[in-house]
């Protein structure tokens, strides 16, 4: 009797530590997953790929300013910030046991130039001139521009196996179905319901992996995954949750910290008409009353924007002479600006000079309840000067693709803000990322993108301040995008099974889903026992 109890406490035992370490995550609510793990594919499983499964030669940590060596196990510049050597680490192996080398490292960046459409880190639209293999372990990167902030491109390049991508036409079209990868997980099973993960037992550094399986249910939109985080099914969720805070009083285990995150904008499609006129878009950043549209829309959980969008910790790079030309709601003002655009009211109330109206698609991602909200209460907002703006919610994948294929009036869009406000800058008005990155309508202006190449050319915080100054200018006279307000890191994390998760007192991470912050979060958990 006493033999069977003690085999009894110990399956009890086994099943609860097994299941203690099974960690589980909402990664998207944009429906059924499709089975694509290039981890250069912007959709949840691209997500899941990029991190989990694939690694970068650096990762740059936003919320701590810090590059952690990865791949790589050290990095140096030289030739006065126009070359970067790497020394890679020895005896990491690709997930079906082929040693990774300076040749997966060579071939990567040489799969980036040669298809532009994967090249989203802009590696080579930042200045790579030249990607050489010194030998089988260190690799080096020449740039024919200096180029200071370039290592955090480089953070954002997924190494890919040689031995398999060689073998494909075209590698940006690639599903990759069954990932051969470097990193902490390989893919163990997947449905369009649910990707479970399972630990990468001969991982490099598998010593600080001690979640064994993840498990990643798909959801079609926000509220099913708030019921599921409501029912104790979810230990770690990247989602928006109205009243939280109520859950959280019921839950004990349950807390949750939204960090400042992207900014998020109303973009315009700059090539076309009449979004060319800088008085227009003038006329929407004075129209709409963005304290309403974080208190209503984002139920008080985004954070204020300014009109340079410089987050906090970076007030010495705001230019306080142009405040005068900071913009705030008044509608009066709008409505001068409309009427300075050349728009009247027509019979049927609508804004229109000649034959064009001002009546648009509004788009935005299906399923994402808290920016449909937003974009219901700017439309409600505008409608009120005679702009007639119809929200449209569309599937995420078609989203992206009308944005690159410039195939949209108007949109509720987000732009990566990096590292800092220069990368910021960079992503946002940079003309190479025009509609294929953060420049969603297509800035293109030979002043910006000059004094873009200015700020990479020096690394004194005087002569970039000027820069940056410079730059303000520009965003404030011209308003490419209209910025609404910062959108929080949306992060719910329960304790029950997990402990170590980032907080506010304890920031290690921006906690997010889409790149290498995920698996450097999960390598600081413990499970409960």
């Amino acid at each position: 009797m006493k033999r069977l109890f003690a085999v009894l406490t110990l399956l009890v035992l086994i099943v609860s530590v097994s299941f203690a370490a099974e960690l589980s995550m909402i990664i998207s609510v944009t429906g059924p997953f499709q089975r694509n793990f290039n981890p250069y594919f912007a959709g949840a499983t691209g997500y899941i790929a990029a991190g989990f499964i694939y690694e970068t030669l650096v990762y740059a940590n936003t919320k701590t300013g810090e590059f952690i060596p990865w791949l790589a196990s050290e990095f140096k510049w030289g030739a006065g910030y126009k070359e970067i050597t790497f020394k890679l680490r020895k005896g990491v192996k690709w997930s079906d046991g082929t040693l990774f080398t300076a040749d997966d490292v060579v071939f990567t960046f040489e799969t980036l130039k040669k298809f532009p459409a994967l090249d989203v880190p802009g590696v080579w639209k930042g200045g790579l001139t030249e990607v050489t293999k010194v030998d089988d372990y260190t690799v080096k990167l020449k740039l024919g521009v200096v180029n200071t902030l370039y290592l955090y491109s480089v953070a954002g390049v997924y190494i890919l196996p040689k031995h398999i991508w060689s073998k494909l036409e075209d590698p940006s079209k690639f599903t990759n179905e069954n990932p051969i990868g470097t990193g902490a997980y390989l893919l163990d099973n997947f449905s369009t319901q649910v990707v479970t993960l399972k630990k990468n037992p001969n991982y490099w550094n598998a010593s600080k992996v001690k979640v064994d399986s993840i498990r990643i249910p798909a959801f079609s939109g926000n509220e099913s995954a708030q019921l599921a985080v409501a029912n104790g099914e979810i230990d770690w969720a990247g989602i928006n949750y109205p009243q939280i805070e109520k859950l959280v009083q019921q839950r004990k285990d349950l807390n949750y910290w939204f960090a400042e995150g992207n900014p998020v904008f109303l973009f315009f499609n700059l090539a076309k008409e009449p979004f060319k006129d800088p008085a227009l878009r003038k006329a929407f950043t004075y129209a709409i009353d963005r304290e309403v549209i974080i208190k209503v829309g984002m139920t008080g959980y985004a954070a204020p924007v300014n009109p340079v969008v410089i987050k906090s910790g970076y007030e010495y790079l705001i230019s306080d002479d142009l405040k005068n030309l900071w913009w705030k709601y008044d509608p009066k003002t709008a409505e001068k600006l409309f009427a300075q655009a050349g728009f009247k009211r027509g019979k049927d109330g609508i804004l229109a000079k000649g034959d064009i109206k001002l009546s648009y698609e509004l788009l935005v991602p299906a399923g994402w309840t808290d920016w449909i909200a937003v974009c219901e209460l700017l439309s409600q907002q505008m409608a009120n000067y005679g702009v007639q703006l119809k929200v449209t919610p569309i599937d995420f994948g078609e989203y992206l693709q009308r944005i690159r294929n410039k195939n949209f009036d108007v949109i509720l869009s987000w732009a990566n803000y990096g590292a800092t406000p220069y990368n910021f800058y960079d992503n946002f008005l940079n003309s190479a990322n025009a509609y294929i990155g953060s420049n969603r309508g297509g800035w293109i202006d030979k002043t910006t993108d000059e004094l873009l190449a200015k700020i990479k050319e020096t690394a004194d915080i005087s002569v970039r301040k000027v820069i940056m100054s410079r730059l303000q200018r520009i965003v404030l006279e011209n308003v490419p995008a209209v910025p609404l307000f910062y959108n929080p890191v949306w992060f719910i994390y329960s304790t029950k099974n997990f402990t170590g998760w980032p907080n506010e007192k304890k920031p290690y991470v921006e906690p997010r889903i889409t790149g290498m912050d995920k698996i450097y979060l999960v390598m600081n958990l413990e499970p409960v026992r």
